[in-house]
């Protein structure tokens, strides 16, 4: 099922990026993207859990930019188009060993307690505390900065989803940027 109708957003997304171009350059983010041809998903792939919170294994996909410092790629900020890859994240990696490589937020916080933008530490307690059945051994993160909406749709959220299905994961906390 095709759940947003990407032909429309590459046919309109050309001539934006065209337009927002100078804005993109000049870091003028609101304004580059109040035009932008934001794809649209009438068909939400909504499923109710089949089972207690308390049974599900939960994973969590930042968009803050994570990733393992000298061991990954940090995400291409310098590329105007954003970057769509993704880094998988291990449950038992330290936080003190992620770096943030998303510069289109204040990262104050983040550097102050990064479970403002991946709250591993507290989904740990809760799981602790038999709220959540549990973490996935893999978690997920992308940079919130990334104009190619249908590189997301078509490459990188079928690579998190068919991770997801392999280590039985449940549940998906999203932690949007």
């Amino acid at each position: 099922m095709q759940i947003m109708d990407l032909a429309l957003f590459r046919s309109r997304y050309p001539r934006w990026l065209a337009e927002a171009r100078p804005l993109l350059e000049a870091a003028d983010l609101k304004g580059a993207f109040k035009t932008y041809p934001f794809p649209t998903n009438p068909a939400s792939p909504w499923t109710p859990l089949a089972k207690p919170l308390a049974q599900c294994r939960v994973a969590i996909l930042t968009t803050a930019g994570l990733y393992v410092a000298g061991d990954q790629p940090p995400f291409r900020v310098t590329d105007i188009e954003g970057d769509w890859t993704l880094r998988e994240l291990r449950n038992d990696q330290p936080l003190e060993g992620l770096a943030i490589a998303h510069d289109h937020f204040d990262h104050a916080r983040a550097e102050a307690d990064l479970n403002c933008v991946y709250p591993h530490t507290r989904l740990q307690e809760l799981a602790a505390q038999g709220l959540i059945g549990g973490l996935a051994p893999t978690h997920f993160s992308i940079s919130g900065y990334c104009t190619r909406a249908d590189q997301v749709v078509e490459h990188t959220l079928p690579q998190v989803v068919q991770r997801l299905r392999a280590e039985c994961t449940d549940v998906l906390l999203h932690v949007p940027i």
